[in-house]
């Protein structure tokens, strides 16, 4: 009988290592599947990161392009109405010329009209620097402002003309 129990107590210690042995080799495939998933979430996130990066690159890219771009159609706006206004305040100095040797109704005329013109002029020149900080929301409503004031001043001085 102790040969049988320890045929029987033998056979147990085996199987226990098979079924010990079993359970390492189902731990180690887990634990090689966990480390292997790791891997690729830790790839996919340096992937998503890389992409996400260049998308922020090539959106401020595009962003400092727009910037350059309104910077550049302002100072252009800018030049072009410095021109008419210097052109229109030739025809101002020569307004004023002209009433200083005008007499009866051409006198009566000029003396109404200036100071309503050099008031204009003001508002132009107030709107005309309100262009410098304007921004790309605002700029239709500034552009259109002075633009407007321009068109008013020209009128009143090709009428007082």
């Amino acid at each position: 009988m102790t040969r049988f129990s320890l045929s029987v107590a033998t056979l147990c210690a085996l199987t226990g290592l098979y079924g010990c042995n079993r359970a390492a080799d189902e731990q180690k495939k887990a634990d090689e599947a966990h480390a292997d998933a790791q891997q690729k979430v830790d790839e996919a996130n340096r992937d998503a990161s890389k992409k996400i990066d260049a998308a922020r690159a090539d959106e401020d890219q595009k962003v400092a392009e727009a910037q350059a771009n309104f910077r550049q159609m302002r100072e252009d706006y800018r030049h072009k109405v410095t021109s008419y206004l210097t052109s229109l305040d030739k025809r101002i100095t020569e307004l004023e010329s002209k009433d200083k040797t005008a007499t009866g109704k051409n006198k009566t005329q000029l003396d109404a009209s200036l100071p309503n013109i050099r008031s204009m002029r003001e508002s132009v020149n107030t709107e005309y620097r309100s262009l410098e900080y304007a921004s790309a929301l605002t700029w239709d409503d500034a552009k259109g402002r002075v633009d407007k004031a321009y068109d008013d001043l020209k009128k009143a001085i090709d009428k007082a003309e």
